[in-house]
């Protein structure tokens, strides 16, 4: 099942465009009162006005009418299992939840938690259950999702580094406690044998990181299957789309694209089906 439906598609992108209801209202020729039961999920929209709203908000139509009529979904994709074993872990959050991911390098046994949120009891217990090393906790952003497990994870383990981009550095808790290492774009990481590339993304955060390991990309809010996060305002909006093409759609077309929440998918799928792009 996809994280973001209809409603929150065009929600997204007209927030992103700096649109209110009203002015979409008045674009598409449908009422705002329409449009609003629309993004709340109280609506449901024929093929031609999905296609109305597409071309107004800069979606692409066909895209988004084989998401809404259609009900397309990624096609599963296999996760690395030679040098980097990834774990996905499903960490519930409030009403909702957030994926968790555990990346170890097999001939070291040394690991990094990406995206700690919600309750860590079930990643202590996976670390300490294949007897790996935390080494890393590498944040894509800072919101609290991601980062509600820090507290419990710190309790259990205490030679880990967080890794943040600096613009998130504040919100992470306890964060003056722990050893933080700042990163942004281009930068390397090692983990054991691993080489782990970071690349910049703003959007969704001012500080939203994505982390390539192989054919692997963890991008936490900044894309998800069939969508992206939401904008954190309209005036980045044009900088995420762009950060989303340029640094992770650029990818070959079968790397592997790790979500914060919803199913995995991959650079072609989100080329081919993403009405964003």
């Amino acid at each position: 099942m996809l994280e973001d439906e209809f409603g929150d598609i065009i929600a997204k992108a007209r927030v992103g465009l700096g649109y209110t209801v009203d002015q979409v209202a008045h674009l598409t020729s449908l009422s705002s009162r329409f449009i609003e039961r629309l993004e709340n999920y109280q609506e449901q929209a024929s093929a031609e006005q999905v296609r109305v709203l597409a071309e107004v908000l800069s979606l692409d139509p066909d895209k988004l009418i084989d998401i809404v009529i259609n009900g397309w979904e990624p096609s599963p994709a296999a996760l690395p299992q030679e040098n980097a074993l990834i774990q996905t872990i499903f960490v519930p959050y409030g009403s909702f939840g957030e994926n968790c991911y555990i990346l170890t390098c097999q001939q070291t046994s040394k690991s990094a938690v990406i995206d700690p949120g919600g309750a860590a009891n079930e990643i202590v217990h996976a670390i300490n259950e294949s007897n790996l090393s935390l080494d890393l906790i590498l944040l894509t952003h800072a919101h609290g999702d991601h980062t509600a497990g820090i507290p419990e994870l710190a309790s259990n383990f205490c030679e880990f580094r967080v890794v943040s981009h600096p613009a998130d550095k504040s919100k992470i808790p306890l964060i003056d406690r722990l050893q933080w290492q700042g990163a942004s774009d281009d930068d390397q990481l090692k983990l054991g044998n691993l080489d782990i590339l970071v690349q910049y993304t703003p959007g969704h955060t001012p500080g939203a990181l994505c982390y390539q390991v192989d054919q692997v990309c963890f991008v936490g809010d900044t894309l998800f299957a069939g969508s992206i996060g939401r904008p954190a305002s309209s005036d980045i909006y044009e900088k995420m789309l762009s950060g989303i093409r340029n640094k992770i759609l650029s990818l070959p077309r079968d790397t592997i694209i790790l979500p914060g929440h919803g199913p995995i998918t991959t650079v072609g799928e989100e080329i081919s089906h993403n009405p964003f792009f």
